[in-house]
């Protein structure tokens, strides 16, 4: 009688341990699920977001002060960039703001005027396209320096044709168009002679 009893709490013990390790053991869809959630908090771990910001100034120590002023404005942007990918897991924080390109001299921002139209004179096909180029020109310059500029050299023809060619390419009446094409450049305001780059870096904080 006694060897029964204890051969039913042995087998009792069997298979309430065989429970709960089947109980503990996760299904497939569970494994995937925190499978996805370890490779999220991984990619959340390598967050990073940088931008580059150009300044110039009158001098070299006037063209660091000017970019790192202008670094620190971005700063919030970069930084919620960065937290949008990171931000299930972890927070981000700026990381640095250094000097990615030391004080130089500044060089000529470019611009460039196209125009090719019909029923057009080629006096009016070169000034439309040096007066495009010259807009391109102070408008890239603003964009790269983040200040007014100035045209520096004057648009220049560089290309000028008229030609004949029909309407619709293949068919309809022949007519005769002009086509010009122009170059200028601009600088910053002739007080400001030097450039340089600040980089602010934003990462993950684990």
């Amino acid at each position: 009688m006694k060897v029964q009893v204890l051969a039913s709490l042995i087998f009792l013990s069997l298979c309430s341990h065989s429970v709960m390790a089947s109980a503990a053991e996760p299904s497939e869809s569970e494994k995937q699920r925190l499978e996805e959630i370890e490779r999220r908090r991984i990619r959340a771990g390598q967050a990073e977001s940088r931008e580059t910001v150009t300044a110039v100034g009158v001098d070299e120590s006037d063209c660091v002060e000017q970019a790192r002023y202008k670094a620190s404005r971005i700063s919030s942007t970069v930084l919620n960039r960065c937290d949008s990918d990171a931000r299930e897991f972890y927070r981000c924080e700026v990381v640095s703001q250094r000097i990615v390109r030391y004080p130089t001299y500044i060089t000529s921002v470019s611009g460039r005027g196209d125009y090719n139209e019909a029923k057009s004179s080629d006096a009016t096909c070169r000034a439309s396209a040096i007066r495009e180029a010259e807009s391109s020109a102070l408008a890239s310059c603003s964009d790269k320096y983040g200040v007014s500029c100035v045209i520096t050299a004057r648009g220049n023809i560089t290309s000028a044709r008229t030609y004949e060619r029909r309407r619709y390419f293949i068919m309809g009446p022949k007519e005769l168009r002009h086509e010009c094409v122009a170059n200028a450049a601009a600088e910053p305001d002739s007080r400001c002679r030097f450039q340089c780059s600040v980089e602010v870096v934003a990462k993950a904080r684990l």
